[in-house]
């Protein structure tokens, strides 16, 4: 097992970015596309039925009495209305988290590449298949800024909604094209964290 990359493959160090950034960016995706904000709750109305019916011709007890139960009913209602922006707040508050996990492991997986080589093309890719494979390669990883990014920006204005629409899109058509090279190519056991170089080249 080779922590760095070289001509046996890539290392285990990579292997591990690779995954950590599927992993995060398929339970940032699973959080962002379900979880709810701004719901729209019921409204109850806390106004005593026997108020309405008296007139208002009653008796300062009845009001009293009357005056307890509506109050009773907007407590409770604000209780609810309490409880449902807690609920809210907390898949937003991992959205928000998660965001911050990516620009940070993004940040790792450069500085990482700064320090190291890839290992070399695999013989199963032509001239085409690598010059695709490196580009896509590339605005994979400026979408991997860009996308969280835009979202955490959404966070001092909405008026960035369509570019944070925009990011995930574009990282939808590259990886969809990423997948296409790794998968068309077999190239997928080479990024496995328990295969070898010799064992991916089968």
């Amino acid at each position: 097992m080779h922590l760095r990359n070289g001509t046996h493959g890539y290392g285990v160090v990579t292997k591990l970015l690779h995954w950590l950034t599927v992993a995060l960016f398929a339970l940032q995706f699973w959080v962002g596309y379900t979880m709810e904000t701004d719901r729209d709750l019921a409204r109850v109305d806390c106004d005593p039925a026997g108020e309405r019916r008296s007139g208002g011709d009653t008796t300062d007890a009845e009001e009293e009495r009357l005056d307890r139960i509506e109050e009773a009913c907007e407590a409770r209602e604000e209780a609810r209305e309490q409880a449902a922006k807690a609920a809210d707040d907390e898949p937003s508050r991992l959205h928000v988290g998660l965001g911050v996990a990516l620009l940070l492991l993004g940040t790792a997986r450069v500085g990482w590449r700064r320090l190291g080589s890839l290992p070399p093309w695999s013989e199963r890719l032509g001239p085409r298949g690598r010059k695709a494979g490196g580009a896509v390669e590339k605005v994979l990883l400026g979408l991997m800024f860009l996308v969280p990014a835009s979202g955490l920006l959404l966070l001092v204005s909405d008026d960035l909604v369509a570019l944070h629409v925009a990011a995930h899109l574009s990282f939808f058509a590259a990886l969809a094209v990423h997948l296409v090279v790794v998968l068309g190519h077999r190239l997928l056991p080479r990024m496995l964290p328990l295969v070898s170089a010799r064992e991916a080249s089968r």
